[in-house]
């Protein structure tokens, strides 16, 4: 009942203390400008519930009560209602935090209106893609949760072992000068807390016993399951309790009807997406839990004593390439709901439009979505780069090394361009004015970017048919994965061009900024497949898959000699060329410029 209490009054603070951020400092009492006063409002309620309604708590849900935790925590167990408000905590804020935001405007500017006679529901205000997606992300999180709830979970396990690779000092009863106990070797040690250090015939007694890694293990999935549902069905409901609060708020006086409608639609559309983010959310603790059982239950199954690894390499593949899906399931979803943005309010009647010179709208949101679907590309691609690391005991053989980084390539090129055609698309669909080109544009790369493809092509082409002529017989089969993967990414390359080709005309761009994003999607997709050749001739010019040992087998990686200079030039000109910015492949563009017809693309 106490804990009850307690989170019943830290609701009710936190909830005072939102109520006071947007009513008195979000919503501008000193402000002027109407319109500006209500989006900026709009904009940080919106902000704030997106950041409460985070999901990474979740994780505590299925933590093993036991010595692991307290020594993690601090406390060796947790309270079913703690258990509770992790799981209800997203949903609970993503209501509270909306709901506030109806009671919170800045009313100082105009009365709100008593009553109106103007008839609003739901389903006229709600986008039917994100309506559509929120039950797309709403199926599958509910698929992962009934799979974590089957899930049998594990034991936890102490252990003889520290995971962290530091071992606990030892006291044998020696003392300093000055009569201070010291460890065996010669550091104080504080005999309050003997969890802090072993004493010598603990010692003793741990090196004769085989040695035992510490497992933290899972709680079974009938104990973790409901309460990833509950919480699920609870942001759903708060959802639709903060929509009807939207679309039941009386107008404000200081909007008329049609900036009151559109007010309505920017509330329903950041809800959605919050919303879509935090399904998406408990789907992804729901699979992070099933992983982390798979790895608990495998650990269980490693024979104790055993001097090498201690943890099962295929368990941990399996378990990392399922959060590398997670993850960049998570990314697209963050493109899409960054794509499909809310209309905005009419401009103040004091804005006389743009500065002289200013790239037009289009354009601007056009290059900064485009530049965020590159940064979430580059995190795909850190992760989905890092698999060969994910396992110590890969990579035992040169064959096996080289499928490593040849499945490695694989995944990390098919993630990027995957992305960037996405964001191409999502800019023709969002920003394009509907008006197609008579024909395609042909002159998106300038010459001298041509040239170093065709020469970054052939160095990897020319080193895939030479390993298949002179190289090691027993590697020949990595070398056709690899050429596989190049034409694979000449394809994905040619695609993405061919979109950046035949978009339509960006609505209410000048023609120099409709070329530059062209340029843009047209560059990186070729320069990935420039990157790709050289890095591909840097692997299969590592010196030691040449090397043979005196028994005709080809030399595994711990007897490699040093890289050779070709090696390094090749994997230095592929790293490079994917990082080239996209400036190098057009001019500066003129953002005044008109217009061309599209007769002329």
């Amino acid at each position: 009942m106490g804990a009850l209490t307690a989170i019943g009054s830290g609701l009710a603070i936190s909830a005072a203390l939102l109520y006071v951020l947007l009513r008195f400092l979000v919503a501008e009492p000193n402000a002027s400008n109407a319109t500006a006063a209500i989006s900026r409002h709009a904009f940080w309620t919106a902000l704030i519930a997106f950041l409460a309604s985070g999901t990474s708590g979740l994780s505590n849900l299925w933590a093993n009560p036991g010595e692991n935790l307290l020594r993690e925590t601090g406390f060796a167990g947790t309270s079913v209602p703690t258990l509770i408000m992790h799981a209800a905590a997203p949903g609970l804020w993503l209501g509270i935090v909306y709901v506030l935001g109806q009671f919170t405007w800045p009313r100082h500017l105009k009365p709100v209106r008593a009553a109106s006679l103007e008839v609003r529901r739901l389903k006229t205000l709600v986008p039917r893609f994100l309506a559509g997606f929120l039950l797309l992300c709403t199926i599958i999180s509910t698929v992962l949760i009934i799979v974590a709830w089957n899930d049998p979970g594990a034991p936890d396990r102490v252990g003889n072992q520290d995971s962290t690779g530091i071992e606990l000092p030892i006291y044998a009863g020696d003392t300093d000068a000055y009569g201070n106990p010291i460890d065996t070797d010669g550091n104080l040690l504080d005999l309050d807390h003997p969890e802090e250090y072993l004493t010598e015939a603990e010692a003793d007694a741990a090196a004769n016993e085989p040695a035992t890694w510490p497992i933290n293990g899972t709680r079974p999935g009938t104990l973790v399951g409901p309460y990833l549902l509950g919480g699920l069905g609870l942001v759903l409901l708060s959802s639709l309790g903060a929509a009807t609060a939207i679309v039941r708020r009386p107008p404000l006086d200081s909007l008329d009807a049609g900036d009151n409608a559109v007010l309505r639609s920017i509330w329903i559309n950041r809800l959605l997406r919050t919303t879509i983010f935090a399904v998406t959310g408990f789907g992804m603790a729901a699979l992070g839990y099933v992983t982390e059982g798979m790895r608990a239950r495998a650990d269980w199954a490693m024979p104790l004593g055993d001097a090498g690894y201690h943890f099962d390499s295929t368990a941990q593949d399996q378990a990392n390439a399922l959060n590398g899906i997670a993850t960049l399931w998570m990314l697209l979803v963050l493109v899409l709901i960054v794509a499909f943005g809310p209309p905005k309010l009419a401009a103040s009647a004091q804005f006389t439009g743009r500065r002289p010179g200013a790239p037009s709208a289009s354009y601007s949101q056009g290059r900064d979505f485009l530049l965020l679907a590159q940064g979430a590309s580059i995190v795909a691609v850190a992760m989905l780069g890092s698999i060969p690391a994910w396992t110590a005991e890969s990579g035992t053989t040169s064959l096996d090394e080289l499928a490593s980084n040849a499945l490695t390539m694989l995944l990390a090129i098919a993630g990027y361009f995957l992305l960037q055609a996405l964001a191409a698309w999502i800019v023709s669909r969002r920003l394009g004015s509907g008006v197609l080109l008579n024909r395609p544009r042909t002159d998106l790369l300038p010459t001298w970017f041509v040239v170093v493809l065709c020469l970054a092509a052939t160095t990897g082409v020319a080193s895939v048919a030479t390993f298949l002529l002179t190289g090691p017989p027993a590697l020949a089969a990595a070398a056709w994965w690899l050429l596989g993967i190049l034409l694979l990414a000449a394809a994905l390359a040619r695609g993405l061009y061919r979109m950046a080709a035949r978009r339509p005309v960006l609505r209410g761009a000048s023609g120099a900024e409709d070329r530059q994003l062209r340029v843009l999607v047209a560059q990186r997709g070729a320069r990935t497949f420039g990157g790709v050749s050289f890095i591909i001739a840097g692997i299969l010019g590592t010196p030691g898959y040449w090397v043979t040992t005196d028994f005709g087998q080809v030399a595994d990686s711990f007897q490699d000699p040093a890289p050779s200079g070709f090696q390094v030039t090749c994997l230095v000109l592929g790293a490079v060329l994917c990082l080239l910015p996209a400036s190098t492949a057009y001019r500066t563009a003129r953002f005044d410029a008109p217009v061309p017809s599209p007769s002329n693309h």
